[in-house]
């Protein structure tokens, strides 16, 4: 039986058990809504105007109210964070905070803005931006965050948390949508006490929606989703002051991808070559045409575009195109407070994720690149704390240990220009299986990381307040590679070629037996990290913080290394980050106001990046490391809260420098400020018109957004994406005659702006051509629900 089947009956026939509780749970919530913001930005519980920190914190009731279903919509509400597609890849979000940006969640690669989920991290989030639902919250910490958390970040951290359950309370609510592109969303939870002491939490959703993007040829429709996820939770407090949460999560999709469109080309190139086998009859697909139709296409029917791939011939490797992800993990976090002074935690998570993919990147019926990629991959985390109080509750104190290992394979088959392949062999590319020319990468190995932190804060006075941490990091990376042509053909009859050059400095390619083909290389990173901050304030409405980072990213692998020079470490990253900030909280008038107020900047030496590079006819991603950099700006953030009306609004510069050793390509120097706006500001106000409360509740929420200019490629101009607002709309009744039922509309993208959110740019390195990926168009739909 599917999941959805089992969440839409198991919700529906408790609410009717439960119904009549659905008034007085409904107004708990809103109770529980307006009480103070408590964030874990430092590990420990804090109120978020009193940690030091430029932190967004955003509660579970918040997102539901303002529509936020999937990491993309967290954007909007955030300063400085910015979310883009890895390169051509929908389901793969690169993060962005204050500049740091990674670019594709390879193996063997720390990214810079880390993800966890309730505490744990999550190194390949394949799946992790459509797990928010049934929340407790979801922080974004801005800045270096290398003492407390596990896994060292130079550019920030997303903290979602997942709802707890609770004791002695019996709950639950079913919730439906429906949409245009035939989108339907089912979400339900239930909370259910085991007694006064133990209590189990179900919750999930399925959903499914049409594609947006057509083939044209097929009528099959890409950029679909159809996903089905859940979790099982139970809480345990067996005595006073112990208490045990675990947290079983399963994530499940099965889409026809992303559709990559072609939106720049450039000649002479390779594409000239494919232009000069049509010319001399020995290919039948014409590139100056397919090109031609493809532009054509998008300008008379917006996502329209005509592929080659899942429609057969001896070119077609892979069939059509699709993406399949599968991530499930087991947390536990156990906490057990022996006095007021002393509490230890422990917090335990495995996960094991497997992802599938074949997609065109070209987006013409000519197969240049269509690979089949694919991932696998465990990891395990163990985190013990030891946190308190000493000298009579002045100094909150926090040490612990960290082990983290993650073990998996991450590689791909690429069938990268199979006509010039096999034309050059000397075959008929008309019938000659390109399979004969597909080549290998896979890279397999492990990653480990150790570490020991001690942190604190001593409150000099009622005013002033020291703070500080330190950590010891030991990472290891082992990387086993086994590039090939596995169906080709050689001279002696044997079948499979190793593709790994041993000895550069020779022309060609000097290699060894295929049976023999497997090169390991590995390497230990070392280094501390730490913070000091000097907080003072004056009185509980205003605190001011003037803060120091040094934090440390390990050096790594690329899976995709086909010789020694390209298997060789690239370099571990650091940055030091000086940072000042200002955060009040005030009566206005008759509401309330908050601000919190930050800059910084960040000196970065040896910082990573991520480039897509054309080697041997093939495109890789590799790391290399630019000698210095320098990233600055500020964030702002306010929130005006009144009876009946509530207004957020943000606004966010950062501004990003090489300095010395940038990148430089045949088309020229490196673009520093890839995937990172300069400006970006926003704006969410809820309106809640006074109304009889056996009526309902009702809520109109209004979100705003505005980005300027962004280069999505780190060298082709042709990557720039123009300034572009978003706005998106809500409305909704809630608890409708005191019953727990709720309705409400929705619309997101309500001007239907056209716009790009990731770019596989391949003109810099010979190619010609760049494809682009696009933000969702206007999507509407209608919402039922029910608490009990």
């Amino acid at each position: 039986m599917r999941i959805r089947t089992i969440l839409l009956s198991s919700c529906l026939v408790t609410a009717g058990l439960y119904a009549d509780h659905a008034a007085a749970q409904v107004a708990e919530q809103g109770a529980v809504s307006a009480t103070e913001i408590i964030v874990t930005a430092r590990r420990r519980e804090e109120s978020i105007q009193d940690v030091p920190i430029s932190v967004s914190a955003i509660s579970g009731e918040q997102l539901q109210k303002s529509g936020v279903t999937d990491v993309q919509g967290l954007q909007y509400r955030t300063p400085s964070l910015s979310i883009t597609s890895a390169q051509s890849q929908r389901n793969t979000v690169a993060f962005s905070l204050r500049g740091q940006r990674t670019q594709e969640t390879q193996l063997f690669t720390d990214p810079p803005v880390g993800t966890y989920f309730a505490e744990v991290v999550q190194p390949r989030p394949y799946g992790f931006g459509k797990s928010f639902f049934d929340l407790e919250s979801v922080q974004v910490l801005k800045g270096v965050q290398g003492t407390l958390f596990g896994r060292n970040m130079t550019g920030g951290a997303v903290l979602v948390e997942p709802a707890h359950p609770r004791l002695g309370e019996f709950a639950g609510e079913v919730r439906g949508q429906y949409g245009n592109y035939d989108m339907y969303d089912v979400y339900g939870m239930v909370n259910v006490p085991l007694g006064d002491k133990i209590a189990l939490r179900f919750s999930g959703k399925t959903h499914e929606r049409d594609g947006w993007a057509r083939e044209v040829t097929t009528g099959r429709r890409y950029d679909n989703q159809n996903y089905d996820t859940f979790r099982v939770s139970a809480l345990v407090e067996p005595v006073e002051g112990l208490e045990s949460l675990t947290v079983f999560d399963w994530y499940k999709s099965s889409e026809t991808g992303t559709a990559a469109f072609l939106t720049s080309t450039r000649f002479p190139s390779v594409l000239s070559n494919y232009a000069n086998l049509y010319l001399g009859g020995l290919i039948d697909g014409n590139i100056t045409a397919q090109i031609a139709e493809a532009q054509e296409l998008f300008r008379n029917k917006r996502f329209t575009f005509n592929l080659g791939a899942g429609e057969g011939g001896n070119l077609d490797v892979f069939g059509a195109p699709y993406e399949d992800i599968k991530n499930w993990g087991i947390t536990n976090k156990t906490t057990w407070e022996l006095s007021d002074n002393l509490t230890i935690k422990n917090i335990f998570g495995y996960r094991k994720v497997r992802r599938d993919m074949v997609q065109d990147y070209d987006g013409i019926p000519l197969f240049l690149i269509t690979p089949y990629q694919y991932s696998r991959s465990r990891n395990i985390s163990e985190e013990f704390q030891i946190q308190g109080k000493a000298f009579d509750r002045k100094l909150d104190y926090i040490l612990g240990v960290y082990y983290f290992e993650e073990k998996g394979i991450d590689g791909s088959l690429a069938n990268t220009l199979p006509e010039l392949n096999i034309v050059g062999a000397g075959l008929n590319a008309r019938t000659t299986d390109g399979a004969l020319f597909v080549t290998a990468n896979p890279g397999e190995g492990y990653s480990r990381t150790a570490a020991a932190f001690i942190a604190g804060t001593l409150h000099v006075t009622d005013q002033l307040s020291l703070s500080g941490g330190l950590r010891y990091n030991y990472d290891k990376r082992k990387i086993t590679v086994s590039p090939s042509m596995p169906n080709i053909v050689n001279g002696d009859g044997s079948v499979g070629r190793c593709s790994f050059d041993i000895d550069a400095a020779t022309a060609g390619t000097q290699t060894v037996p295929f049976d023999q083909c497997r090169f390991t290389n590995q390497k230990t990173f070392k280094e501390w990290t730490y913070d000091a901050t000097v907080q003072y304030e004056p009185s509980e409405q205003v605190t001011a913080y003037a803060s120091y980072r040094h934090g440390f990213r390990a050096g790594g692998f690329s899976t995709r290394a086909t010789s020694y020079v390209t298997l060789a470490p690239f370099l571990p990253e650091f940055v030091d980050e000086y940072e000042i900030g200002l955060k009040t909280n005030t009566p206005l008038g008759a509401g309330r106001l908050t601000t919190s107020t930050a800059l910084f900047r960040q000196d970065g030496s040896n910082v990573q990046k991520q480039r897509a590079t054309f080697v041997n006819g093939n495109v890789f991603t590799i790391v290399d490391n630019t000698a210095k950099q320098r990233n600055t700006g500020g964030e702002f953030e306010a929130t005006f809260n009144t009876e009946g009306f509530s207004l957020t609004g943000f606004y966010s510069y950062t501004k990003v420098k090489v300095l010395e050793g940038g990148a430089t390509s045949a088309i020229g120097p490196e673009i520093a400020q890839r995937g990172v706006p300069k400006h970006q500001l926003g704006a969410t106000a809820v309106i809640s018109p006074p109304l009889d409360p056996n009526t309902g509740e009702l809520n109109f929420v209004l979100n705003y957004t505005w980005r300027s200019a962004n280069y999505l490629d780190d060298f082709e101009r042709e990557g720039r994406q123009a300034p572009y607002s978003l706005v998106n709309l809500r409305a909704e009744l809630n608890d409708i005659g005191r019953s727990g039922i709720s309705v409400a509309a929705f619309v997101n993208n309500a001007l239907d702006e056209t716009y790009r959110i990731g770019v596989l740019g391949l003109i810099a390195e010979g190619l010609g051509f760049q494809s682009s990926v696009y933000g969702e168009p206007r999507t509407y739909g209608l919402e039922v629900g029910f608490r009990f």
